[in-house]
């Protein structure tokens, strides 16, 4: 059984990742800031030598990819009102400078019900909390199916305008868990389903960020999290890329862009390389949307396996730092 669980985009993601509360542990942290390290010349057979073993085959990829410029964000209050107003929010504007947030709390709604919008990329997130949380339940929940909570959220999100063409349904999972504890044993209770979709730019996918819907056991949508962010759709320009091997170097070296936590794997293997686009967490300024090679591996530890991926950057900084 797994002791740890990744947390991607919306990641839903989510919202870096906004929406919690789905029972899983984050492993990474964001080091923003942290300097692309050099890259070693590349030896003629890449080896397993290193924390990570190869165990997948190096992709075909481009030479070079498009980047794209991110846009901010109309903060002004009456647009902030308009996008609350389509999750049913109203109420007093208060806000958070040093995050960059803008925070809604309807309590005219009975459970109050609240909306987060990120003025610096656009990510948004709404809750219900009181809805999420029974007081102390004596059975599992009710909730729906998959293909129900399926369903829920897609149309919800349509509503809403989350959903456009380049959106895509990915998963449906347990979402917020409860334990109850007595004297002599302990049960868990699953209290709602968790939906996400993942983001596509010219065919690839959008790591790091996400759309996100947790549905109860009533079958209401109580939270909606999108960690996307605001993009101009016209590419800057073309950049040249490393290639994949130079990227598992990158990888072995310690060149992340995310930094895992601490963890006492024995082993963990390279079991697919792929190339997306990267989105870092709503609180942390972006100015360009770059490519990033994805390393989906399996981590081994005392006879248990799990999954955890790894990104690296898949772009040097000579490539962008003409650009203002």
């Amino acid at each position: 059984m797994n002791r740890k669980a990744l947390l991607t985009g919306f990641a839903i993601v989510a919202l870096g990742l906004i929406v919690a509360g789905v029972g899983l542990t984050c492993l990474q942290q964001a080091a923003p800031g942290t300097p692309i390290i050099d890259i070693p010349s590349i030896p003629n057979i890449i080896g397993s030598s290193g924390p990570y073993i190869l165990a997948a085959p190096f992709p075909v990829v481009n030479d070079s990819y498009p980047i794209y410029r991110t846009v901010l964000p109309d903060d002004s209050t009456e647009e902030i009102r308009r996008i609350a107003d389509r999750f049913g929010v109203s109420g007093e504007i208060g806000s958070m400078p040093s995050n960059g947030k803008i925070r809604l709390v309807d309590r005219s709604k009975d459970p109050a019900a609240e909306f987060t919008i990120y003025t610096n990329c656009g990510a948004v997130y709404y809750s219900i909390p009181a809805k999420v949380y029974p007081k102390c339940p004596d059975k599992e929940a009710n909730i729906p199916s998959d293909d129900e909570a399926r369903t829920i959220a897609t149309n919800r999100l349509k509503e809403l305008g989350l959903l456009p063409g380049n959106v895509h349904f990915e998963d449906v999972v347990a979402g917020d868990k409860m334990g109850i504890t007595d004297k002599t044993s302990r049960t868990e209770y699953i209290l709602t389903k968790y939906v996400t979709f993942f983001k596509k730019i010219q065919g690839l996918r959008v790591y790091g960020a996400g759309v996100g819907v947790t549905i109860n056991d009533k079958g209401e949508v109580v939270r909606v999290g999108s960690s996307l962010r605001e993009y101009d759709p016209k590419p800057i320009r073309y950049v040249k890329i490393v290639t994949p091997e130079q990227a598992y170097q990158r990888l072995n070296s310690g060149d992340l862009m995310v930094q895992p936590l601490p963890e006492n794997y024995k082993k963990i293997a390279v079991t697919n390389i792929s190339l997306g686009y990267w989105m870092d967490i709503p609180s942390n300024p972006q100015k360009y949307i770059v490519p990033v090679y994805v390393f989906s591996c399996d981590a081994s530890w005392d006879g248990n396996t799990e999954q955890v991926i790894r990104y690296v950057p898949a772009v040097d900084p000579s490539e962008v730092q003409d650009l203002t």
